[in-house]
């Protein structure tokens, strides 16, 4: 048999496949022996801190549900708060905060709320322009800290509608990777967090195209901190988390972990075992983007943030909240393509086949998050007064799947109230179709 002669390239190219074969290997061996299985004959336990009678037969079905999820999903725990009419209906917790404590999650166990933090930020501008210390329309020009002078100038309504040209996690280079893919590093303000990003220029003119971007809205807080003279996480916790005793509501690292903080886990059919970040097992740092994704809360407390826009004006102003919920234009006059408002998606026609009977339109208000180790979904149904969260910890690959549990428990409170339509919902409508 003639043996085979390998030149230089060859000879290289076949130990670069042995290596990362061999690597390959190595991961491998050492991701399955970090999995642990979940008893087959696993217990599920819910705890449950508001029922309301006036609601029993819609609360009936989703506690059914509810003791279901633990048979048929990976989620180490679910969490649900909903809200009707300006209070607390129902809020409860299934499965646990802790596997390896077999420590039972409770509607007061914290989690990691990735980009629904978004909505949290926005609504501390709602309260700022409410107290007319911002102006959205407003150019931020060269004012802000750590912020330097791009092509194009931009403002707060840009910034929040992700129309204002900042690029997001793959838009940026090793600089920003550093930070964002580790998630390690402490970050003590707001304004130190735009080092992540400022040195990359925006990627179109403001208002000439959407991307998502968790940055611009890192970006708005350090407007927001500038406006109003307050470090941004204390304007929260003045205006917006005192006021809607929203008391397990916080900046990641800001302060002390509680007994209610979750562990986040991975999940894999049937296997868990505690997230990790590259592989590795450490204390997970989001302090370099609270605005955007670094909130830590409960379903409970987002369902108290929701019900406030629904409420009465009191909070929020008619006026803001129209702000707030009507989609964007492009300069184009087109409406973006998510029907991003600002700090929150607006679907004013939203239909899907787990509510109601799949062909009725309803306007639904919503954000969702993902973060390291845990997921969470806000809804606001405004013209049936309900609002609905919830959480769980660990990550689905679907996102979808999670809507698919929060649509099924909103529906049997949906087919149980009455619809009405309100004066906002008009106002917002009109605004759109012109």
């Amino acid at each position: 048999m003639k043996k085979i002669k390998l030149n230089r390239f060859g000879r290289r190219f076949w130990r670069t496949v042995s290596t990362l074969f061999g690597l390959l290997v190595i991961f491998n061996i050492y991701y399955f022996s970090t999995l642990t299985g979940y008893d087959e004959d696993r217990l599920f336990p819910i705890t449950t801190a508001v029922k309301h009678s006036a609601y029993q037969n819609a609360i009936a079905k989703a506690e059914e549900h509810l003791s279901a999820i633990g048979a048929n999903t990976d989620f180490p725990s679910f969490s649900v708060a909903v809200g009707h009419q300006g209070r607390l209906v129902w809020t409860a917790a299934a499965g646990y905060q802790d596997l390896a404590t077999q420590k039972a999650a409770t509607p007061q166990t914290q989690y990691r709320i990735g980009s629904t933090s978004k909505a949290v930020t926005a609504t501390g501008v709602a309260r700022a322009m409410d107290q007319k210390l911002l102006d959205i329309d407003a150019m931020i020009g060269d004012t802000i800290t750590n912020w330097s002078p791009k092509k194009w100038d931009l403002n707060m309504r840009q910034l929040l509608s992700h129309t204002a040209g900042i690029g997001n996690y793959t838009d940026f280079g090793l600089h920003s990777a550093k930070y964002t893919m580790t998630n390690y590093y402490p970050f003590e303000t707001a304004a130190e967090g735009i080092k992540v990003f400022d040195r990359y220029d925006l990627i179109f003119a403001p208002g000439t195209s959407f991307a998502y971007s968790t940055f611009g809205t890192n970006l708005a807080s350090v407007v927001l901190e500038q406006a109003t003279s307050t470090p941004f996480l204390e304007y929260l916790e003045r205006e917006v988390f005192t006021p809607l005793d929203m008391q397990n509501t916080y900046g990641d690292h800001d302060k002390p972990k509680t007994e209610h903080f979750a562990t986040f886990y991975e999940t894999d059919n049937g296997y868990y075992r505690e997230f990790r970040s590259l592989g590795l097992l450490y204390d997970i740092n989001l302090s370099y983007k609270w605005a955007g994704g670094g909130i830590i809360s409960t379903p409970t407390d987002l369902v108290k943030m929701g019900m406030s826009y629904l409420k009465d004006d009191h909070f929020l102003s008619a006026d803001t909240k129209r702000t707030l919920w009507t989609p964007q234009k492009l300069v184009s006059g087109e409406l973006n393509e998510q029907h991003y408002a600002l700090g929150w998606r607006s679907y004013l026609a939203y239909k899907n086949d787990l509510l109601l009977d799949g062909e009725t339109p309803l306007w639904m208000v919503h954000h969702g998050g993902v973060s390291k180790g845990s997921q969470n979904f806000l809804v606001l149904f405004p013209n049936y007064d309900l609002v609905i969260d919830v959480s769980i910890n660990t990550n689905i690959d679907n996102f979808g799947s999670l809507g698919k549990q929060l649509y099924t428990i909103a529906n049997y409170f949906l087919t149980e109230i009455e619809k009405e339509e309100i004066p906002l919902y008009r106002n917002i409508k009109t605004a759109t179709e012109q």
